[in-house]
This record gives structure tokens, C-alpha cells and sequence, in this order.
């Protein structure tokens, strides 16, 4: 199985690991989905435990300031 590791914000965890966005606001929303549409990271089966601030992570290029982000391990089937 072959994973992949990014560092991720940390408002996201419940809508990559259960698929529930609720919590998010219109536009964290829209960076989550652009950041989808761009990485395809398949599905998510492992978060790390504790937050850490970032000033840059992998979702900044979808628009995400600095924050709060934890570690998402992604797998394709």
C-alpha cells in the first residue's frame, strides 16, 4: 500500500476523515475543495495527535493562511 504524508490544517480533520464539512465556512469550504481537486489524495487513514502552527504547509497554495495544522496520512486504492 502506498501512502502519502501532508501537513494539513487543522479545522480540516473532520471533513477529510469522516466527510463531514459542516464546521468549515463558506470559504474554507472552497479551499478544501480546491485543495482536493488538486492533490486527489485518495482517502485518509491516519491524523497525528497534536497540532502545530505553521506558516506554510500543504494547503497553502489553495489559499489556507498560517495555522494550527496536523500530520494526514492519505492511501489510493
Amino acid at each position: 500500500m502506498k501512502t502519502t504524508i501532508y501537513t494539513l490544517p487543522e479545522y480540516w480533520a473532520c471533513a477529510l476523515i469522516y466527510g463531514d464539512a459542516t464546521g468549515l465556512s463558506d470559504a474554507e469550504h472552497e479551499q478544501l475543495n480546491e485543495w482536493l481537486l488538486d492533490y486527489k489524495p485518495g482517502y485518509c487513514i491516519d491524523v497525528s495527535e497534536g497540532p502545530n502552527f505553521r506558516h506554510r504547509h500543504d494547503a497553502t497554495d489553495a489559499g489556507v493562511l498560517a495555522c494550527d495544522c496536523l500530520i494526514y496520512t492519505f492511501t489510493k486504492e
